[in-house]
């Protein structure tokens, strides 16, 4: 029988102002929303899967708390990590060591709703040997997402261009396609552009499956960052991902597995 490994990354953020993408308080901590996240994939994920936690440096009740859920047979797999290792690298080192048919790179302010992952999976699978996809359960606001649905498919799914990079399901074999996460602050737009670039499309169930409740109220997408000015223009994007602790990740190492040592960021 096919599973999914679904591979979440948890860096605990005490302060709900720390997040340069809102201008705006936020409803929770990163922290409650981890809970939030566990609860609903136990209680609604009804399609064979393991679940991938890496713990991101984050603090110790949030480390108690996911190894409870391991004694409960919640998660499968649990990686504590000393220092904060950034966002790709963990998603990249989780994707190493998972087992199943499919991949789901997804966040800790995701809420599961009942059935996401069957229902995504339908339709990923009975169009994936038409065209070169991977999967979302997202669908997000047209006033956040401007050119957002490209096609509707006559069985109500949907195909879009760009889209998903908090909840992304695909093969190892397209994963393995399209490349490892950069280590990026926008490194999900980056990876993004590579799969479109390789012939790629994104499918979307017809209705929402999940909530991104970290913006429930949306994402002032141009306040956050220009990513026509960044990405579109032809520039090289350098691979440095800034971390607490000012150590840097550069592209030379991004496959490599390690951060470099004893650098700084100036």
């Amino acid at each position: 029988m096919k599973y999914v490994s679904i591979l979440i990354v948890h860096y605990a953020q005490t302060d709900p102002e720390n997040n340069p993408l809102v201008g705006r308080e936020m409803d929770m901590t990163r922290s409650e929303m981890l809970r939030v996240c566990i609860d609903s994939l136990a209680k609604n994920t009804d399609y064979p899967a393991e679940i991938l936690v890496w713990d991101n440096g984050g603090n110790p009740d949030d480390t108690d708390y996911l190894a409870q859920k391991v004694r409960e047979g919640v998660i499968n797999t649990l990686v504590r990590s000393k220092e904060n290792m950034s966002f790709a690298f963990a998603w990249n080192q989780l994707a190493r060591i998972a087992t199943g048919d499919f991949l789901c790179f997804t966040c800790n302010d995701i809420k599961f709703l009942p059935g996401w992952l069957t229902e995504t999976l339908k339709y990923y699978e009975a169009h994936f040997y038409e065209r070169k996809l991977i999967a979302t359960p997202f669908c997000t606001p047209d006033k956040d997402r401007p050119n957002w649905w490209k096609e509707t498919l006559p069985d109500g799914a949907r195909i879009n261009s760009i889209a998903g990079s908090n909840c992304a399901i695909m093969t190892r074999g397209t994963w393995e396609d399209i490349g490892e996460w950069p280590h990026h602050r926008i490194g999900g737009s980056i990876w993004f552009r590579v799969m479109i670039a390789k012939g790629y499309q994104v499918i979307v169930p017809p209705v929402d499956m999940v909530e991104h409740i970290a913006f429930r109220n949306g994402v002032n997408w141009k306040r956050a960052i220009d990513v026509s000015r960044t990405l579109l223009k032809g520039e090289k994007v350098e691979f440095n991902y800034k971390i607490p602790d000012k150590k840097i990740f550069k592209g030379s190492q991004r496959n490599a597995g390690v951060p470099v040592r004893g650098a700084s960021n100036k």
